[in-house]
Formats: structure tokens, sequence, C-alpha cells
């Protein structure tokens, strides 16, 4: 799919899943974090809210299909909620945040980060490093509130790939009305941090025990990030998953979101196939909150076993 190709689907995704008003729940019960550590890295996971996904945002699958996938992980639909999490990292004497959550950009079913860092008694202010896996919506609203960047005291990292792709004037002009906006939300988020914008590419360390891993595809510059600890791992994978219990039984199912959809498919099959065999768990941005867990193998797809509560 070509850059012009994906703004049609990704603007057919939106409306698909924008629209969507079939999962009420009242917006002010979802904050949430839960804390978890890898090694001597902690690792806080923060909940955003939720996004209600139809079939018809997504590509080789059926609505019969994830109908039934949904219901064999005994969810009705015709929508899946899909969560969304940020992750604060904190290691040695460093404070990082992977994504901003959605702040106004969705409905009332998300925008709830700084409420779960509230919650949790983390100050924004005190966050060193904001780390952007791609510059999609739900991954950098909340730093762009009526009050300004509420993180002013941290540096924005982001792969370069992605900041090119936002800031091209043609690609903006190509995209429908409705998706233009996401040009302009990509390019106040980056502009927020002013001079500390640091463009990061895959291999680096960006904090201690935290390496860039490039995941192309749904963006050209979506990465994630590898936890390694004292000889625990952790991957951050950003949105290498959107609709768990689609996604996981058949990894080769994307979404409209996508930037190219072959990337990202090849991307998620290799995440997949890597953490299940060397058994390094898992952390995803669209995974039900808490969001971390492990893959095993199973049939043609992957079976998600949660991480459970660490006592003590």
């Amino acid at each position: 799919m070509d850059r012009r190709e994906f703004l049609k689907s990704a603007s057919a995704a939106l409306a698909a899943t924008t629209g969507l008003q079939v999962v009420q729940l009242n917006a002010q019960s979802l904050s949430g974090a839960q804390s978890f550590t890898i090694g001597d890295i902690k690792i806080t996971a923060l909940l955003d809210g939720f996004l209600p996904i139809e079939a018809s945002a997504m590509f080789g699958i059926t609505p019969e299909e994830f109908a039934a996938q949904l219901q064999t992980a005994f969810l009705s639909g015709p929508a899946h909620p899909t969560g969304v999490n940020a992750f604060l990292i904190e290691t040695g004497d460093r404070r990082v945040l992977v994504d901003a959550g959605t702040g106004a950009a969705f409905g009332p079913t998300l925008g709830q980060l700084s409420e779960s860092l509230s919650a949790h008694g983390i100050d924004p202010a005190s966050i060193d490093t904001v780390f952007a896996t791609h510059l999609h919506p739900d991954h950098i609203g909340g730093i762009l509130t009526e009050a300004g960047n509420p993180f002013s005291e941290a540096g924005l990292m982001v792969h370069p790939a992605d900041i090119d792709f936002w800031n091209n004037d043609e690609f903006k002009a190509a995209a429908p009305a409705e998706f233009q906006g996401f040009f302009d939300m990509a390019r106040g988020a980056v502009a927020a941090f002013g001079d500390k914008v640091q463009s990061v590419e895959d291999g680096a360390e960006i904090a201690p025990g935290l390496t860039l891993m490039h995941l192309p595809g749904h963006t050209m510059g979506h990465s994630g990030l590898m936890l390694e600890s004292n000889g625990a791992q952790l991957l951050i994978a950003g949105d290498v998953v959107h609709v768990p219990p689609v996604q996981f039984a058949m990894p080769a199912v994307t979404i409209g979101f996508d930037t190219d959809q072959d990337m990202a498919r090849q991307t998620r099959m290799r995440v997949f196939d890597m953490v299940s065999s060397d058994a390094v768990p898992i952390a995803g941005a669209h995974i039900g909150f808490p969001g971390l867990g492990h893959l095993v193998a199973e049939g043609d797809g992957y079976r998600f076993e949660p991480m459970l509560w660490q006592f003590g």
C-alpha cells in the first residue's frame, strides 16, 4: 500500500471507529495504574481509556470471523473495546513516559492519562523524557492541552521517519479533509517540545536498559523499546497489535490505520515469533489493561497469557 492508499484506508478506519457509541461506560471510572518490575527497572502501566473497533476497520478478516474471534474471547460485538495504554519507566534516575495518551482527540471513553498519573501520585513535570512510539493522535494527544504541554521538563524522543512523514506537505494535501488533522496534531506535538526533540533510530539506548527497536509498518517510524535489566526483559511493542482477540489468533489481519499493510503484517509476525520463541514478555498500547503478558504459539496463531499482579 502506498502513502496515498494509506490515507484513504486510514480515513475509512477513522470513520468506522470514532463514530461508534456501542460501548457505554462512565469515562470518569477509567483511570488506573499498575506497576511491575523488570529486573531493577520499574514500569507502570497507565490507562488512558478504550476505543471501540469494528470489523470494518480491519483487513484480511470477514465480519463473521471477527465476531467469532470476539465470541471465543467471551466478548459480544459488534465492536472490540480496544484499550489505550501508556507506560512510565523508571530506570536509575530517569523517568521515561512511553506515549502520552489521547488528550481530547477522541471521545469520552479516552483521555484519562492525566487522571491515571494523578491517581498514582505522578507529577507530569517529573518526567524527563516522552518517548513516542509514533505520532498518531492516541499517542500524542495528551501533549496538546489547552494549558500547554504538561510534560514541561521533558524532551521528546521519536524515530525520524515519523517526523518526516507527518511533516510532508504533499502527503497532508493528498489526505481527505477529515484526516488532515492527524498531520496538524503530530506537528503540534513535536513543536510543543521546541528544541528538546531528539530523533532516535534502531538500536539507540535512550536510557539505561532501554533500547529502541524499529518496528515499521503501522507507521514508517513506529518503534518499540526493549527493556533489559539483571537478565530480565520486556518488549514494549507499541501498536504492533490493535485488536488482541483477533490479531493474536490471526496475526495476518491488519488495520486501516497501518501505513504499509504488508510491512505491518511482517513486523507483527516477526515480533510474535521472537517474543514467543524467546519467552520475552510483551507490552502493548492496545492490549487490555495493564497490557503486559506472554505470547504462546498455538495452532496458526498465538495465545496471550497476562502477567499476574506482582505481590511484595
